[in-house]
C-alpha cells in the first residue's frame, strides 16, 4: 500500500448561523485530521521504518495455532509484531520463498552450556539451550558468567542437586563452572546416603539456588541410586512450594525387577501425586517405553503433573565412571549391556577386564552407548517411534560438553572445533537428525510434528513456572523472534559416532531474539544475542 495524499473535500455548504458555522469548521477539521492519520498508518507500516527485520514469502508453520501458509513476518526489538499475507519492508529483508519458517528449537537437555556449544547447536536449529537435567550451582554465578561472556542461544540452568550433595558430602565447593562439576562427578563421595542433617543442608542449598532464579531442580538420581527416598520426597515438597519442576534422570534404568524402569517410574508418580510437584522425566527408557507411557497416562488422569522427554539419538552418552556402567551392573542396564556396547573414543571396549581398567584410568572419558540401531533395525525404529507418541512429549538432545582426548573441556570461545574435540554427535545434530530421518527419509512424522515436539511442547512445559516461555515455541504477534528458515531437502547431518566433528548443514537462517546468528548457512561470529531464561525472584532481580 502506498502513501495516500488524498484530502477530504468539503462537499456541502454549512447553512448554520455564525456560531454553528464555526462549529462546523471545527468539526470538519477534526474529521479531516482523523482521516488523514488513519490513511497514514498503513503507509507508515510500509516505509521500512517500522521493522528491524522482515522475512517475506516463507511457508510459516506455527505449532500453537496450526498455521501453515505463506506469510511475511515483521520483527522489531526482538519480537514478532506483524504476520502479514502481503510482503513487508524492513531495515533487513530476507526472501524466504520456497523455504519453511518456524519457531526455533528449545533444548532442555543441553549439558554444554558454553558459547561453543550454542554456536554448534545453532546449526541444529536450536535457539534456546537449557541445562535442566543437571543444572549448576551457585545459580547466580553461572548466570553472571554467561551474561559476561555472551551466548548465541538463550540460556538457563536448574539448581544442581548433585553439586549440592558434592558440597555437603564430598567437600567440593561449587563455583558455577563445568570443570568443577566434572571433577565432582568423577568422585564417589557425593552419591551415597545422606544423614538427616546432611539432607537438610542439601535442601537448604537447593532452596537458595531457587531463590537466585534457578528454573527448577536438576535431579540426576540415576547417578546416585542409593539416595534415601525420604530425601527425594522432601525435594519434591520443596519443588511444589516454589512451583518449579524437578527435571530428573530416573533412579533406575532397564528391565530389572525389582529396581528397574517400573520402580523408577512409580517413584516419580508417587511423589508427583502426593506432593503436587511437577516432575519432568528426562529421556524415557526405550527398554520399557510401553509400560512407562501407560503408567504416566494413568497418573495424569489422576492429577499428576508429569512431562516426558524423548531423545532423538538412539545411542547414549555419559562418562565412563558412571555407577551403572560397572561390569556387575551392565546386565541390568537398558536392554542388557555388554562391554562391547560401550564405545571408547569410537571403538568398542573388548571385555570386562578392559572395562574395569579404563574405569580406573579414565573415569571421566565421554563414552557412547549402543542402545539400539533405529537406522538399520526396523523393530528398534518402531520402539523408538513409540517414545515420541505420548501427548506432550518433548524432544531433547542430551548434548554433552566438548572435551579433548585427555578429558579437558574445550574453551567456550574456541572456533572452529579443534581436531581432537570429542562429544556425542547429538551435541550438534539432534533436531536436524529428526528432520532428516524421521520426517524426510522415513516419512514417520511431519515438519509440523517436529516443531510441536521440539519447540511448542517444551515451551508449554515450563511456561507456568517461567513466564518467559509463553513467548517462545510459537509464531504469533508478541512472541520472541526465535526462528529457523530452511528447506527440508537441504538438511544434512554430518556428525557420526566415529567422527562427531562435522556440524549439520541446511539451516539457511537461524534467528535469536530478532538477530540472525546463521546467515545463508554461515555462522556470524560477531553476534551473541542470547538472553537469560530465569525465574524472577527477589534475589535474582537484585
Amino acid at each position: 500500500m502506498t502513501h495516500s495524499t488524498n484530502r477530504l473535500q468539503n462537499r456541502s455548504a454549512c447553512v448554520y448561523p455564525a456560531p454553528g458555522y464555526y462549529c462546523c469548521l471545527a468539526y470538519a477539521a477534526a474529521v479531516w485530521l482523523a482521516a488523514a492519520l488513519f490513511l497514514a498508518l498503513p503507509a507508515l507500516a510500509d516505509t521500512g521504518q517500522q521493522y528491524d527485520l522482515v522475512i517475506n514469502n516463507g511457508r510459516v508453520m506455527d505449532p500453537a495455532s496450526g498455521l501453515d501458509a505463506v506469510r511475511s513476518l515483521g520483527i522489531k526489538d526482538g519480537r514478532l509484531v506483524n504476520i502479514s499475507e502481503t510482503a513487508l519492508r524492513g531495515t533487513q529483508n530476507i526472501d524466504a520463498k520456497g523455504a519453511i519458517v518456524g519457531p526455533g528449537f528449545i533444548d532442555y537437555h543441553a549439558h554444554g552450556g558454553s558459547l561453543l556449544s550454542g554456536r554448534l547447536q545453532a546449526f541444529d536449529g536450536v535457539t534456546t539451550s537449557i541445562e535442566a537435567e543437571m543444572g549448576q550451582l551457585p545459580v547466580a554465578a553461572v548466570y553472571a558468567r554467561a551474561q559476561q561472556e555472551g551466548r548465541v542461544s538463550n540460556y538457563g540452568w536448574t539448581v544442581n542437586w548433585a553439586l549440592a550433595r558434592m558440597q555437603v558430602l564430598g567437600g567440593i565447593q561449587p563455583d558455577g563452572t563445568i570443570e568443577t562439576l566434572g571433577r565432582g562427578m568423577r568422585r564417589g563421595q557425593w552419591n551415597g546416603k545422606a544423614s538427616p542433617e546432611q539432607a537438610r543442608d542439601i535442601l537448604a542449598l537447593i532452596d537458595n539456588g531457587l531463590e537466585e532464579g534457578g528454573l527448577g531442580i536438576g535431579l540426576t538420581l540415576g547417578y546416585a541410586s542409593s539416595t534415601r527416598h525420604t530425601e527425594i520426597q522432601a525435594l519434591s515438597h520443596l519443588a511444589a512450594e516454589h512451583g518449579v519442576p524437578i527435571m530428573t534422570h530416573a533412579r533406575f534404568w532397564g528391565e530389572a525387577d525389582p529396581g528397574g524402569d517400573i520402580a523408577a517410574t512409580q517413584e516419580i508418580i508417587a511423589n508427583a501425586i502426593t506432593t503436587g510437584a511437577h516432575w519432568y522425566m528426562c529421556h524415557i527408557s526405550l527398554a520399557s517405553v510401553d509400560r512407562i507411557q501407560t503408567m504416566v497416562a494413568a497418573a495424569r488422569e489422576h492429577g499428576a503433573h508429569i512431562d516426558v522427554e524423548a531423545l532423538v539419538s538412539e545411542t547414549g552418552s555419559t562418562f565412563l565412571g558412571a555407577e551403572f556402567l560397572a561390569p556387575e551392573a551392565l546386565p541390568y542396564y537398558s536392554r542388557g549391556f555388554t562391554p562391547q556396547d560401550i564405545l571408547y573414543y569410537g571403538r568398542p571396549i573388548a571385555d570386562e577386564a578392559q572395562l574395569r581398567r579404563l574405569r580406573q584410568q579414565d573415569p571421566g572419558a565421554l563414552v557412547f552407548l549402543l542402545h539400539r540401531d533405529s537406522v538399520n533395525n526396523l523393530q528398534h525404529r518402531a520402539t523408538q517411534r513409540k517414545s515420541f507418541e505420548l501427548p506432550g512429549t518433548i524432544l531433547a538432545s542430551d548434548g554433552m560438553p566438548w572435551q579433548d582426548r585427555q578429558g579437558r573441556f574445550i574453551a567456550g570461545d574456541a572456533w572452529p572445533l579443534p581436531e581432537d574435540a570429542w562429544a556425542h554427535p547429538r551435541s550438534q545434530a539432534t533436531y536436524t537428525r529428526f528432520l532428516q530421518l524421521w520426517v524426510r527419509e522415513w516419512h514417520e512424522f511431519t515438519v509440523m510434528d517436529a516443531f510441536r515436539l521440539g519447540s511448542y511442547n517444551p515451551a508449554r512445559a515450563l511456561e507456568a513456572a517461567v513466564p518467559q516461555m509463553k513467548r517462545k515455541g510459537r509464531i504469533a504477534v508478541g512472541a520472541d523472534a526465535d526462528l529457523v528458515i530452511f528447506k527440508l531437502a537441504d538438511i544434512q547431518v554430518n556428525a557420526s559416532l566415529q567422527n562427531p566433528l562435522g556440524h549439520t548443514t541446511g539451516m539457511r537462517y537461524v534467528i535469536v531474539n530478532g538477530t540472525p546468528v546463521i546467515v545463508e548457512g554461515e555462522l556470524d561470529l560477531s553476534v551473541r544475542p542470547g538472553q537469560a531464561i530465569r525465574r524472577a525472584t527477589a534475589s535474582s532481580e537484585q
